[in-house]
């Protein structure tokens, strides 16, 4: 007596009678908590120091610049900006040190293309900005990006590494993604926490204007913006991958600013030598 051929590979379908459902899907072991008065702490903190001045009187008065605004030089706002972000690194690293290092578990599946997913994303920032600001006829400095790039001419190149390319991807991060982002929406909807995070990356970076920019100086910030909070929400989540896509962006543009502008050709005013830098740095957000 023959036996019946088999069934198919897949039959009976999932959720028919005789075959078991499929294993829920779990979320992320990264997932961020609930807000905490550590997050509040780095709030607030961030918005003295950077938004109220509380970094300008503190180097004061530990005699890092002088009192007298008027004899201010970019190195003094580079040392204002250097002893901010180490209160804020140190105030971050303790509050959330964990979910760092966990959410780096992003890793585990993957991590070839999530690896080369960093300078590509970088990469895909320049591209549109190129496109965006051609189209517009306009390849404009932002008075921010001047002044960083005015800095790297100025302040010692290790020290400026580790605040551009360490200690405000780190902050920043954890402030606009990790909070914004990450915490928030667990009472709004993601994407309308990825609105806000975005408008707010993009609108603090121009606090020193007094609103009196262009908006065309704020299309590679909004750029960049956009790529992290998508990258960060498509990732689970993970606070350590939005950390190293933002160091990769500013490391890479740091470089350009130490490599690559000293071989430029000088030009007369009123284009400046790195008239070129927006299209290929993006910005050291």
């Amino acid at each position: 007596m023959s036996l019946p051929p088999a069934p198919p590979a897949g039959w009976p379908p999932s959720g028919w009678p005789g075959r078991p459902a499929p294993a829920a899907r779990t979320t992320p072991d990264w997932t961020p908590g609930r807000f905490h008065w550590g997050d509040l702490a780095v709030v607030l903190a961030y918005g003295a120091l950077m938004i109220l001045g509380l970094g300008l009187f503190a180097a004061i008065a530990l005699d890092l610049v002088p009192a007298n605004q008027e004899d201010f030089q970019v190195l003094d706002a580079f040392r204002v900006n250097l002893l901010s972000y180490a209160v804020l690194v140190l105030l971050v690293v303790a509050v959330a040190w964990r979910p760092l290092v966990t959410s780096l578990r992003v890793f585990r599946t993957g991590t070839w293309w999530k690896i080369l997913l960093l300078p590509a994303t970088w990469f895909a920032c320049i591209v549109v900005n190129v496109l965006v600001l051609s189209l517009l006829g306009q390849a404009q400095t932002s008075a921010n990006q001047a002044a960083l790039e005015e800095m790297t001419t100025q302040a010692p190149p290790l020290l400026m590494v580790l605040m551009t390319v360490i200690a405000a991807p780190l902050v920043e991060e954890y402030l606009f993604r990790h909070l914004l982002v990450g915490k928030l929406s667990r009472y709004v909807n993601v994407w309308v926490c990825a609105v806000v995070s975005i408008l707010a990356f993009t609108l603090l970076h121009f606090l020193g204007t007094g609103g009196d920019f262009d908006l065309v100086e704020t299309i590679p910030y909004v750029t960049l913006a956009v790529a992290i909070t998508v990258s960060y929400i498509l990732m689970g989540k993970s606070f350590g991958y939005a950390v190293l896509l933002h160091m990769t962006n500013n490391g890479i543009a740091i470089a350009m600013l130490y490599l690559v502008a000293p071989l430029l050709p000088e030009v007369p005013q009123p284009v400046a030598p790195t008239a070129f830098l927006p299209f290929l740095t993006a910005l050291v957000g």
